[in-house]
Formats: C-alpha cells, structure tokens, sequence
C-alpha cells in the first residue's frame, strides 16, 4: 500500500504541475487532485510512522 500511496503522491503531483502551469487552469481539478494528494499523503505517512521509515525517501 504504501508504494502504491507513494506512487500516487509522485502522479498527482506531475498532474498538479502540468494543471497549474497551463493557460486555462481548471481550479475544480485542482482542488479535487490537493485533496487526493493529502489523502495518499496521510495513507504514505502513516506506513512511514509504522515502518520507522523517512517519508519520501
């Protein structure tokens, strides 16, 4: 799960860079695409938390 977590965060960020570095900016897919970034950030980070692992590395 959390490779799966961590691999997400890595897609959606992409996304996030491409959706808010065009000319017509959809501010829905945005907002919808920050909120799955947290839920996959909370999933990742807890994975970390129990693994004794460093997030993102």
């Amino acid at each position: 799960m959390a490779h799966t977590s961590l691999q997400k965060i890595r897609v959606i960020r992409q996304q996030l860079v491409a959706e808010t570095g065009s000319f017509t900016t959809d501010w829905n897919l945005v907002q919808n695409l920050l909120d799955e970034l947290m839920v996959n950030h909370q999933q990742y980070k807890q994975f970390a938390i129990t693994k004794n692992i460093h997030l993102y590395s």
